[in-house]
């Protein structure tokens, strides 16, 4: 039995020491990947906690994961993240901490350091949000391709060619904003 395995079984009998282990081991990875779809963190943790409380009521009630913990997590935090980006279809802003900076020593670094940051999340928005979703859990989560094709309910295959085709359309992006591209795998 491996130790996501033993530690599942563990939560699924509610142990509070498997419960926390849970928790530590999948919070900030769930947070990130939520994050990188709302780019909002009162968001992100919302929903995080979100993941969590379906957890404990799914396992309360019998239900939930019953072989992989972590694909099982994900998945709720997509439907989530799916769920929230319909709402925000109709709230077009974004929030005001995302202008907000701290001041540093060298200004003109820190605005082509935002610069580059918000091209690749442009990059990122032009995706579909499929290849948006296996670019995320494979270079920003560092899932394995297997583990991304559980998560999405589709064949490692499939994974693969959104993961081709995603790379391909941020390079294309990426390129008419002169960005510099070389060496992208």
């Amino acid at each position: 039995m491996s130790d996501e395995q033993e530690l599942l079984h563990r939560a699924r009998q509610l142990e509070p020491a498997a419960l926390g282990e849970v928790f530590d081991a999948y919070y900030a990875p769930l947070y990130r990947y939520i994050y990188h779809h709302l780019r909002h963190p009162a968001a992100a943790e919302d929903l995080c906690a979100e993941v969590f409380t379906r957890m404990l009521a799914h396992l309360s009630d019998g239900r939930g994961p019953r072989q992989r913990l972590r694909a099982w997590l994900y998945r709720v935090a997509h439907n989530l993240i799916v769920d929230e980006s319909r709402r925000r279809l109709h709230r077009d802003h974004e929030p005001l901490s995302e202008w907000l900076c701290a001041a540093a020593p060298d200004v003109e670094e820190q605005t082509e350091t935002a610069i580059g940051q918000r091209r690749a999340i442009e990059a990122l928005d032009a995706l579909t949000e499929k290849q948006r979703n296996v670019i995320i859990l494979r270079y920003l989560e560092g899932l394995e391709t297997r583990e991304i094709a559980r998560i999405l309910r589709t064949t490692t295959g499939a994974v693969k060619a959104l993961q081709h085709r995603g790379l391909e359309a941020m390079r294309r992006h990426l390129a008419q904003a002169d960005i510099d591209v070389e060496g992208w795998e």
